[in-house]
């Protein structure tokens, strides 16, 4: 459904009637195990940082303030992917399956979920390095609290906020079949129409994204 296509545009009925397959079959299966599963996410993270908060040590090592930071993204990740749909803007209702919000929701969703997996990602790797700086270069504690601790949390942050704000600045944050991240704005409802018109009855203009959706992919692959 964001791919482009050309052709005649098509009238309402036959939009519902071809996203009526989605909206009731696979597309809200999907909707439904995948915000399932990240409410489960969203629970064991949260459990996860209450144990390391109850922990002897809490967060006075960098190893657990790296945890910390791994639970946090995993926290937005899942935040944003258990939403069952509902954040996703009401104009692609008829083939996204409980679509009840608008642009702002799916922004606020979409810079959630952006900050969430650019972020998890790189303090996976700030593990691995603490990790190859404590076994094989033996570093002290000191050192690594002073000097590469504060890498180790800003990296991923910093990436994540860019990408994030840069997207949401440029209004680039759309729906991409229930979830909203980075894609180009181009449902069926847009066949027959240029990027930049808005159809009528719809308020999102078609093509909507196309220089945000360059810049995630460049910056996340």
């Amino acid at each position: 459904f964001i791919l482009k296509m050309k052709g005649s545009p098509l009238t309402l009925d036959e939009l519902i009637a071809i996203g009526a397959e989605n909206r009731n079959g696979h597309g809200k299966a999907n909707a439904i195990i995948g915000s399932s599963i990240a409410a489960v996410s969203l629970i064991s993270s949260s459990t996860l940082v209450w144990m390391i908060k109850r922990s002897r040590s809490s967060f006075t090592t960098t190893y657990n303030r790296i945890l910390l930071g791994m639970a946090i993204s995993d926290i937005l990740f899942s935040l944003a992917l258990a939403n069952f749909n509902f954040t996703a803007p009401r104009d692609d209702s008829y083939y996204v399956w409980n679509a009840s919000g608008n642009q702002v929701t799916c922004s606020v969703q979409g810079f959630t979920y952006i900050l969430g997996a650019c972020s998890g990602g790189l303090y996976s790797c700030s593990l691995n390095l603490l990790s190859l700086a404590i076994v094989k270069y033996n570093k002290p504690d000191g050192y690594i609290r002073s000097k590469v601790e504060p890498f180790l949390h800003g990296v991923p942050i910093a990436f994540a906020l860019i990408v994030g704000i840069t997207l949401l600045a440029k209004q680039n944050i759309n729906n991409g079949g229930g979830n909203c991240y980075a894609p180009v704005y181009r449902p069926l409802h847009c066949i027959g129409y240029e990027d930049g018109e808005t159809r009528e009855g719809f308020d999102i203009p078609c093509g909507r994204g196309h220089d945000g959706a360059v810049v995630f992919y460049y910056l996340t692959g």
